[in-house]
C-alpha cells in the first residue's frame, strides 16, 4: 500500500515524463542537426555542410546535383514549416488547413494563378533548370522521409505532402510578385524628384 507522498511523488514523477516526452517531440527532435553524419539516399557522393557562427550553411559538393539535393534537405530542415506556409500561400491552399478565415487569400491567389503559371512552367524547363529544381526537392522529400517534421504540424494535425518542382516555381512568382508592388512608390517619387529641387 502506497503512502499519501508515495502516490503523489509516483504521479508528479509521471506528468513531469509525460511532459518532457511531449517538449523533446514537439520542440527538440524537429530542429535541424547541425552536428555529426547524415546518411541520405539519393546523394551520389558525400557533400560537406559547414554551418559559420551565425549558423548560416554553406554547402561543398562534388556535383551540382548532390549540391542541390542538399540545399533542399538543409533549407527543409531549417524551415520546412515556412516552405509549406508560402507553398500553400501561391497555390491557393491555406484554407485546407487553417480553415474558413483563409479562404478568401485562396480565391484571390487561384485568380491570380501563379500555381497553374507554375505547373504549366514545368514542362518549358531547360534539362538543366529541371536537374537541379528536381534534385532540390528530392532533397526536401529526404528531410520529410525523416519524419522529424516541426512542432507546427502537430498542432494543425496534418502531415504535409511531397516537394515537387511546381512548389518551388510557385514561389519564386509570388516572390518576383511581392518585390514588384511598390511600383507606384517608385514612380510617385520620380514625379517627386523632377518637380521638387533638393532646397525645396
Amino acid at each position: 500500500m502506497f503512502h499519501r507522498r508515495g502516490v503523489f511523488g509516483f504521479l508528479a514523477g509521471a506528468v513531469a515524463g509525460v511532459v518532457g516526452a511531449a517538449y523533446y517531440t514537439l520542440f527538440r527532435r524537429p530542429l535541424p542537426q547541425t552536428r555529426g553524419r547524415v546518411r541520405l539516399s539519393g546523394l551520389e557522393e558525400e557533400v560537406l555542410v559547414v554551418r559559420d557562427r551565425w549558423g548560416i550553411p554553406h554547402i561543398y559538393a562534388r556535383s551540382l546535383r548532390d549540391l542541390f539535393f542538399a540545399q533542399g534537405f538543409v533549407h527543409a530542415q531549417d524551415r520546412f514549416f515556412q516552405m509549406e506556409f508560402q507553398r500553400r500561400l501561391a497555390s491557393g491552399r491555406l484554407s485546407e488547413v487553417l480553415g474558413p478565415k483563409a479562404l478568401e487569400v485562396d480565391r484571390w491567389m487561384r485568380i491570380v494563378g501563379l500555381r497553374r503559371a507554375a505547373d504549366q512552367e514545368v514542362a518549358t524547363l531547360s534539362d538543366r533548370a529541371r536537374e537541379a529544381l528536381l534534385a532540390y526537392a528530392e532533397g526536401v522529400n529526404a528531410f520529410l522521409s525523416r519524419g522529424r517534421l516541426p512542432a507546427e504540424f502537430s498542432f494543425l494535425r496534418y502531415r504535409p505532402e511531397h516537394w515537387v518542382i511546381a512548389d518551388s516555381l510557385a514561389w519564386l512568382k509570388m516572390m518576383a510578385w511581392m518585390l514588384s508592388i511598390n511600383w507606384e512608390a517608385e514612380v510617385l517619387r520620380a514625379r517627386l524628384r523632377k518637380a521638387l529641387t533638393p532646397s525645396a
